[in-house]
């Protein structure tokens, strides 16, 4: 047998091995998943979700005329905007009818709020919350500094009015210009008691 049928005869059985270890063809086209670690571009992770539980804090005045604050849920995100335009809004009707109110006027709006500091944030409002005066401005104040301090991160809080700074009262009246803390509002708050409950409206009797 001369040298190229070897050749020729090597090549043929080469290729007959190579053929049976080779991976199949498939008769159809089929659909190559992305990587799970990873999300397209008009996806949203399940961690970066819009929405939360963020609490308010409304006024309650008991049977004695006690006043004090109580939290209450609302279903927005735990952001200091969306809480703080919450807060403004008050008390809903079904809140009102449970005695809830809120001491901050009716037209108070929020103009901006943002970190000026680690731990100390500043929100900027309008000049309505004048409109609330003595121990109903002292009120006010405490629920915007109480909500806030709700949040992970706020140790204190700076209010402007329209960009300006001003004193504020504290719990016991006296003015300070300084930013604010939960701790300038002592036993204003009901701290031993949960969250006020969600009101729901009661169902007709069925009978």
């Amino acid at each position: 047998m001369n040298r190229r049928i070897i050749t020729q005869l090597s090549v043929f059985i080469l290729s007959i091995a190579l053929s049976a270890c080779a991976i199949g063809s498939e008769s159809s086209p089929r659909r190559i998943d992305a990587d799970p670690g990873r999300n397209s571009n008009n996806e949203v992770a399940s961690n970066d979700a819009t929405t939360g539980i963020g609490r308010i804090h409304l006024q309650r005045t008991d049977s004695a005329g006690e006043s004090s604050l109580v939290a209450v849920q609302r279903d927005v995100p735990v952001d200091a905007s969306a809480i703080l335009i919450a807060l403004f809004e008050g008390p809903s009707a079904d809140e009102q009818q449970a005695g809830l109110r809120s001491a901050i006027p009716r037209g108070t709006e929020l103009r901006s709020v943002r970190f000026v500091a680690t731990g100390t944030l500043r929100a900027d409002i309008s000049a309505a919350i004048f409109d609330a005066t003595g121990d109903d401005l002292v009120s006010a104040m405490a629920q915007i500094v109480l909500t806030l301090s709700d949040i992970d991160g706020v140790e204190q809080v700076a209010v402007t009015v329209d960009g300006r700074e001003t004193e504020w009262p504290r719990g016991d009246g006296t003015l300070v210009s300084r930013p604010l803390t939960a701790f300038d509002f002592p036993g204003r708050a009901v701290s031993s008691q949960p969250d006020y409950p969600t009101i729901i409206a009661p169902a007709d009797n069925i009978d």
